[in-house]
């Protein structure tokens, strides 16, 4: 309440002045792009705590301040090659999201048997292969909270943005993690795969790690927590205290 009050008050005194008494011609301008958020209702964040986690790893997304809205960014769909912003395709749902910004030797392409690799060569190590392997069947995974009987995404809904653009990822290949069965019918839930818009990078827009970072997003759209791809430990112990044991859609 003090801040807002604060900055009606800075606000209204500039509104009040006349054009000559400014220092700066673009004080004004300047001063309204500096707290457009404020006015907007986004410049809330939240102090530590079981829901905010400390901001240990924050400079491997810059752009994403832990406590803070989740402000979105351009990317494209791998499945139909649709540009979209990722934030958008949140739904009120409830669920918590989990932001996988997979690491650059990361993106499953379709090989052809000539690039395929010879005796003796193996494919660079991708992290967040190994990291959609343990959420996708480590007890310790959040996942493993989710009811018998119910989607795999019912609570946790979990996508991945590789940094190449949609033609370099074979969306057969991405781990089965980003493509659960879903719906009555168990259908492939092929909208969580996406890639980097060429004309809008969100690594870049949003100061992404190259490396790969997982942002946890809570249910309100706030971001909860920036990790590493290979902080599963740290993944599982911010949620443990959130989360019951592995219970039946019947309890």
């Amino acid at each position: 309440a003090k801040n807002l009050i604060d900055f009606d008050k800075v606000w209204s005194t500039m509104m009040a002045k006349k054009p000559e008494e400014f220092e700066n011609p673009s004080e004004l301008e300047e001063f309204y792009v500096r707290t457009a958020e404020f006015p907007a209702g986004f410049m809330t964040e939240y102090a530590p705590s079981m829901l905010t986690a400390e901001a240990t790893h924050q400079d491997l997304a810059a752009g994403f301040p832990i406590g803070k809205r989740f402000k979105s960014a351009p990317v494209v769909r791998v499945c139909d090659a649709n540009p979209m912003h990722l934030g958008h395709h949140a739904t009120a749902d409830g669920r918590w999201r989990i932001y996988v910004f997979a690491d650059a030797a990361a993106p499953p392409t379709e090989q052809s048997p000539t690039e395929q690799p010879t005796a003796g060569q193996q494919a660079p190590p991708s992290s967040v292969v190994d990291f959609a392997e343990w959420i996708a069947n480590s007890p310790e995974s959040p996942l493993a909270a989710t009811p018998q009987g119910a989607d795999r995404d019912a609570w946790f809904d979990v996508k991945v943005i590789y940094q190449q653009d949609h033609t370099n990822v074979d969306i057969g290949a991405v781990p089965a993690a980003f493509k659960p069965s879903v719906g009555p019918y168990q259908l492939t839930d092929y909208e969580k795969v996406y890639a980097t818009d060429p004309s809008a990078d969100i690594f870049e827009l949003r100061g992404l790690d190259r490396g790969g970072v997982v942002v946890v997003v809570r249910p309100d759209q706030y971001v909860a927590n920036v990790l590493p791809l290979g902080a599963t430990a740290e993944l599982a112990a911010f949620f443990a205290a959130l989360l019951p044991v592995r219970q039946s859609r019947q309890a």
